[in-house]
């Protein structure tokens, strides 16, 4: 069957039925495309074949009887009917340029019978060249004719026809990391657009139903599983800006998961745009939570910081000696409890911990839960009245009325397998009853803090799920190289897991293993690459990405990158001063900086990892291993995975330790950096 973008037709009632049946006996090769209502006017659908070509097609509800039966044009004003060949011609004719085939046209006469379209053929298709068609002619037979009349068209033509009537489908150069090493030395590299499947996904249920039995559900959920690369962030923005557009009257909100990619995706944006829509917002999940218990509590919320709150919990834990793991563990328990909005002991006497890494007796469950009441009670005294981190969202869920919460027509979550139950539901309270959640997540970088359930937060996504196999960002050797080392480590359900498909993925290099004397060393050998790349390979400092890990100082490695590329060339996303936007402003290129917990989602062409050496040292993966911690090596090999799969055409890992084998045969000991095919400035 043809594939539908969207997958509602733009015709209303029984004529879209019937029109899509007609169509749906295309096959899968060939795309019916509806363009939304903008200023200029545009075919009611175009047909889109790979191989054979477009064909564009206008429906006419004009009944034979106002079709002028005089000579042509005789009378002083077109008719609406005149009007439509007028404006089909004209369309038509600036799609091609001397030289290119004419795009080839049809038109449905929804009202007239086949004789009466003979005789409107006879007196207007060749002066127009486009072909007619009655309602019970397309019905028998349209699948066939539109076969047989599609013809080819150039690169530039389909370039053109895309961008033109379909431009929220193409994607700005600045927001591609494959445009940085096109082998092609043209004047021009051509345009980028949403493949197939990123555009129906992007384009799902954009209108509100207009059936009444539709319009009473609650709201519209989609969910879009994607691999690494594979265009969720796009297909999550593209569809922001397309609601911005198509509901002017209604609040569009992305929420990310976190401040860097945050900061990355609007200056993206700015590049390309003078600015935002004002009905969209792009934020992170904890600043927009910030806002709204701000709205419930007509305070600002103090939380403590995760130093904080292990000093806190070190000095409460004495009370309960059964408690034998870490400070850091039992924050993280404690989180559980707020993330899970657990309510009371004995709902947590039998709350489900699976995915947590460690066993918890009902005694020890006793404890942490009056450790949790002490840590937070000691917290909420006055006068600072503060919470942990994790209480905020719970607070918003539990408050007695969320009528003074700002609310949202449309949300839309990126990487939404790091949300926990609590944020979805602080999400719903913050919906509109009729709006829409579209949610894009990677379920191998992490599925629903805990291992969670989409069922089990509320949130049912049986038959609205859309997978997406191919990594646009990366390549095959870095892609696999990512994947063998998930694999090995993983314990979870293999559904669980999103294949990757590799076919026509560029075949690139395999990932590089630089193993260093010391931290320091790491640093010079860093910086030695990074200036070999930008002076010999012709590649600019924004096409660089360094992430790094806990066991290299952040500061003495900003500081020295600083030093040898500008300090205001090097936008560092964990820096106070420049977590939101870049030091000296937008439209500059900039090296970037992440910490390895904050990297989901960004993305360049050549990408250094360093100082994670607790991701893939030997002897990192032996003690888990002696503690039969299954769980924390799965949790280091989907961030190691992650990280990984930031780098779009070359990975670069750099570690002072002992590599452990298994993943060291994931990477080749040296190797070339790629070469930009235009000097980059």
């Amino acid at each position: 069957m043809a594939i539908f973008i969207p997958e509602k037709i733009g015709a209303k009632g029984a004529k879209a039925i019937h029109i899509k049946r007609t169509l749906s006996a295309l096959d899968d090769a060939h795309v019916v495309r509806t363009p939304f209502a903008r200023q200029q006017w545009l075919p009611d659908f175009f047909i889109q074949h790979a191989k054979n070509g477009w064909l564009a097609i206008a429906v006419s509800d004009t009944p034979f009887s106002a079709i002028p039966q005089a000579q042509l044009f005789s009378h002083d004003q077109p008719t609406p009917f005149e009007e439509l060949l007028q404006r089909f011609h004209a369309f038509s004719c600036a799609t091609a340029q001397p030289g290119e085939t004419p795009l080839k046209k049809l038109i449905l006469m929804w009202k007239c019978n086949t004789q009466q379209v003979q005789h409107i053929s006879t007196r207007y298709a060749h002066k127009y060249g486009v072909t007619f068609i009655s309602r019970d002619a397309f019905h028998q037979g349209g699948a066939q004719l539109i076969s047989r009349i599609l013809a080819p068209v150039s690169t530039r033509q389909t370039a053109m026809l895309l961008g033109s009537c379909f431009p929220e489908a193409e994607i700005a150069p600045a927001s591609t990391t494959h445009r940085l090493f096109r082998r092609d030395n043209s004047a021009s590299l051509g345009r980028y657009f949403l493949d197939y499947d990123q555009e129906w996904a992007a384009k799902l249920d954009l209108q509100q139903p207009e059936d009444v039995t539709d319009a009473g559900k609650d709201f519209s959920l989609r969910l879009v599983n994607g691999v690494a690369g594979s265009g969720k962030t796009l297909i999550a923005l593209s569809r922001a800006l397309l609601l911005a557009e198509l509901h002017p009257d209604q609040q569009v909100l992305v929420l990310i998961h976190n401040a860097p990619i945050v900061a990355d995706v609007q200056a993206r944006l700015l590049q390309t745009r003078s600015a935002l829509p004002a009905n969209v917002t792009i934020t992170t999940f904890f600043a927009w939570a910030r806002q709204q218990w701000t709205r419930l509590y007509q305070r600002q919320p103090d939380c403590a910081s995760a130093q904080e709150a292990e000093r806190l919990i070190a000095r409460l834990r004495q009370q309960w000696p059964a408690l034998t793991q870490p400070d850091a563990i039992l924050l993280e328990e404690l989180d559980f409890i707020n993330e899970n909005l657990i309510a009371e002991l004995p709902a947590y006497l039998q709350a489900s911990r699976t995915g947590r890494g460690f066993a918890l007796r009902e005694k020890e469950r006793t404890a942490v839960w009056a450790l949790y009441e002490a840590v937070t009670r000691t917290l909420a005294r006055p006068p600072r009245r503060a919470m942990l981190w994790s209480a905020m969202p719970r607070d918003i869920c539990m408050a007695a009325d969320h009528a003074a919460m700002q609310r949202a027509d449309h949300v839309l979550i990126d990487e939404a397998q790091f949300f926990a139950p609590a944020w979805f539901q602080a999400v719903r309270h913050g919906m509109r009853q009729q709006g829409s959640l579209f949610l894009c997540a990677d379920p191998n970088q992490g599925f629903m803090k805990s291992r969670l359930s989409w069922k089990s937060v509320g949130l049912e996504v049986a038959g609205r799920t859309k997978k997406l196999r191919r990594s646009y960002r990366t390549t095959q050797a870095i892609l696999t190289a990512a994947n063998q080392i998930l694999q090995q480590h993983s314990t979870s359900d293999s559904d669980d897991f999103l294949q990757p498909d590799l076919t026509g993925m560029e075949p690139g290099q395999p990932p590089v293993l630089v193993q260093c004397d010391s931290v320091q060393d790491c640093i010079e050998k860093l910086i030695n690459e990074m200036q070999a790349a930008h002076r010999d390979h012709a590649l600019s400092l924004a096409d660089m990405l360094v992430v790094y890990g806990s066991r290299v100082s952040a500061y003495a490695l900003y500081e020295q990158l600083g030093r040898h590329f500008g300090g205001e060339t090097v936008w560092w996303f964990n820096k106070s001063e420049t977590r939101r936007q870049p030091p000296a402003g937008y439209g500059r290129a900039y090296l970037r900086m992440a910490n390895v917990d904050t990297a989901t989602g960004l993305e360049a062409g050549v990408v250094f990892l360093v100082g994670v050496e607790e991701l893939v040292s030997a002897a990192a993966l032996a003690d888990a291993q002696a503690r039969d911690h299954s769980a924390a090596i799965e949790a280091r090999a989907r961030k190691l995975y992650m990280a990984m799969t930031r780098a779009g055409q070359s990975l670069v890992l750099l570690t002072c330790e002992r590599v452990a084998p298994e993943i060291a045969r994931a990477f080749a000991a040296t190797a070339p950096l790629p070469q930009a095919s235009t000097p980059q400035t």
